[in-house]
Formats: structure tokens, C-alpha cells, sequence
């Protein structure tokens, strides 16, 4: 059984009687521990496709399942309970609260989580330091440089150490440098932790961190490609 599987997956919106169809009947699976890159230009559909894997928003056609089960079948208390438990989110703009320390901006998913609250403080700091930031822990936002604000942001959305880690062009702010600090850790989390890592980006150099990259064009489907060891230059067609 796949961790997520999409068959004919559209997505479209309306405004008043024009409606716009992004997503075209798209078919494919993602295994557990899988790192897959999702490419394409602007308006492909690929942070849409984020948001439908990501239990944000919904299909408007086609089904989704995760986990084995229907999204569809999934009422609104259980989809915040998915997502808050098993998927974790960093997103290009940080998303940090200002005037608030990394601590506390790490903790913020264990106030919707089971999680005792005793435990709170330590598995936030464990998060803080896989990220390399033990440092800067009482530190504010406004104190951080621009790729210490994404390292914060991963830390988060590791604390609840959820199954999937959704990626929405985390380097995009960043200076390449940073961008590599960045998606080196990504790469960790997913090489000795295991998580399933989809990566949202139109940067070539941040998909080669990925083990498949697909592409998508107008809402459809490109390409879909297995790659091993893309940056030392090795890779298969599927």
C-alpha cells in the first residue's frame, strides 16, 4: 500500500461563472520514505498540488488516498488531526511569529497535539538542535538571518515528527549559501530520520537533492523521474 496516492486528480476554481481548471486528471503514487521534487513553471500547479497533498484544500475531482483511505471520506476534525500529527509543513515566506523566541515558535504544534505539555520544552530543543540552532534558542526572529528563519521553520515541523515533510520552495528566499545549508538538512531528515519529503520548487539545483522529480505543465503531468545520486551526475528513466 502507498503512503499517498492521487487518481484522476483535478483541481479547479470558480469566480462567478469563469472557472479555471489547474489540475488535469493527474495519476500517481508516493511511497513511505520516498524524497520526491515537484517541478514547473509558474502556474503548473504545483503549489495547488501542495495544498491537495497537504490536507489544506480539496480535490475538485478524482480521489486522493493516504494512508490507504479516501480522503473524501475524511471529516474536517479528522483532516486537522492528520495534518497536524502526520505532516509537516515549511514554507517559503518562514511563517515565524515575530517577537516570540525560536522555543516558542517551535512548540507552536504541540498546542494542537496530544503531546503532554511537560514534554513540550524538550522535544522542541531536540528539533532546534537537529536544525544547528541550540544557540539561538531564546533568540526572536528579528535576530535571525534569513536561513536561520527557514532552519526555525524546519525544527517546527519536525517537532511532532511527522510521517511527511511538505517542502514549498524553502530556498527561495535564501542566498545560495543558505539554500544549501538548507536543503542539506532536508536531506538528513530524510536520509537518517526517514521522512517522506516533497519538495515543491522550480530550481534545478534544490530538485537534485531529490531521489524522483516530477514535472508538471499546464495542471499535467511532464515527466516523471526516478534519479539516484543526481548530483554525482547518476540517473534512470522510469
Amino acid at each position: 500500500m502507498s503512503l499517498m496516492e492521487i487518481r484522476n486528480l483535478t483541481k479547479s476554481y470558480d469566480e462567478g461563472e469563469v472557472s479555471t481548471l489547474v489540475l488535469r486528471g493527474l495519476d500517481f503514487k508516493i511511497e513511505k520514505g520516498e524524497f520526491v521534487a515537484v517541478m514547473g513553471p509558474s502556474g503548473s500547479g504545483k503549489s495547488t498540488l501542495l495544498h491537495i497533498l497537504g490536507l489544506l484544500e480539496r480535490q475538485s475531482g478524482g480521489e486522493y488516498f493516504f494512508g490507504g483511505k479516501q480522503t473524501g471520506e475524511y471529516s474536517e476534525d479528522e483532516i486537522a488531526k492528520v495534518r497536524n500529527k502526520k505532516l509537516g509543513f515549511i514554507f517559503q515566506s518562514f511563517n515565524l511569529l515575530p517577537r516570540t523566541t525560536v522555543l516558542e515558535n517551535v512548540k507552536l504544534p504541540l498546542l494542537y497535539s496530544a503531546v503532554m505539555e511537560e514534554l513540550w520544552d524538550g522535544l522542541a530543543r531536540q528539533a532546534i538542535e537537529a536544525v544547528g540552532l541550540s544557540h539561538r534558542v531564546d533568540f526572536e526572529p528579528s535576530q535571525l538571518s534569513g536561513g536561520e528563519k527557514q532552519r526555525v521553520a524546519i525544527a517546527r515541523a519536525l517537532v511532532n515528527n511527522p510521517e511527511v515533510i511538505f517542502a514549498d520552495e524553502p530556498t527561495g528566499n535564501l542566498d545560495s549559501k543558505s539554500g544549501e545549508v538548507v536543503m542539506e538538512i532536508i536531506q538528513k531528515l530524510h536520509n537518517e530520520m526517514g521522512h517522506t519529503v516533497i519538495l515543491i520548487t522550480h530550481e534545478t539545483y534544490t530538485a537534485e537533492y531529490a531521489e524522483r522529480i516530477i514535472r508538471l505543465r499546464d495542471g499535467m503531468i511532464e515527466s516523471d523521474t526516478n534519479v539516484l545520486n543526481r548530483r554525482a551526475g547518476k540517473l534512470f528513466q522510469k
